[in-house]
């Protein structure tokens, strides 16, 4: 039995607020910088019009990753090793991500009255090869999300901010006191 008090309803929704924003602050970030890179690459304009994609792009993922996690999605890797959970779910939500990039580029074609082919040359060049590389590229940039979401939930909150956040040497004294 736990000796803590369940969570009142307000401590609920303020810990998914702030689960939700470290969820749409790192997506953000991810798409803000792949979008600027697009653009550079490209020799593109129209940087803000990309960046407030990157905006809603964000909130939506956001919102899926947050209900998919109170579904308990990739769950199934919770007795594992950390490893296993953190790539299970990195690979689920980088594909998840590649096919909302896919519909995104569908989206904005049919919007802008272009082929399907035109469409999804937004996407990683339009070529199979693209797309895959642009989705290993997700997985890659996902797996240390995940890693610290993992080691989050064996280590607790409190301890992994203290072991990210307070000066090594300080540690010691903590630990030896």
């Amino acid at each position: 039995m736990s000796d803590a008090a369940p969570l009142t309803r307000r401590q609920k929704a303020i810990g998914g607020l702030k689960r939700f924003g470290v969820i749409f602050l790192y997506f953000w970030g991810l798409l803000a910088i792949s979008s600027l890179h697009k653009s550079l690459i490209l020799e593109e304009s129209g940087l803000p019009y990309r960046q407030s994609f990157a905006i809603v792009n964000a909130l939506v993922l956001a919102k899926i990753l947050f209900v998919a996690e109170e579904l308990k999605v990739g769950e199934r890797y919770e007795r594992e090793p950390l490893i296993y959970g953190m790539v299970f779910k990195a690979a689920i939500y980088s594909g998840l991500l590649a096919a909302c990039e896919i519909l995104e580029g569908l989206l904005m074609g049919d919007f802008r009255s272009k082929t399907l082919a035109e469409s999804l040359s937004d996407v990683g060049g339009g070529t199979p090869f693209g797309i895959v590389t642009t989705t290993l590229l997700l997985f890659v940039a996902l797996l240390p999300f995940f890693g610290f979401r993992e080691l989050c939930a064996v280590v607790g909150e409190p301890e992994l901010h203290r072991l990210l956040f307070i000066k090594r040497g300080r540690l010691k004294i903590i630990d030896e006191g």
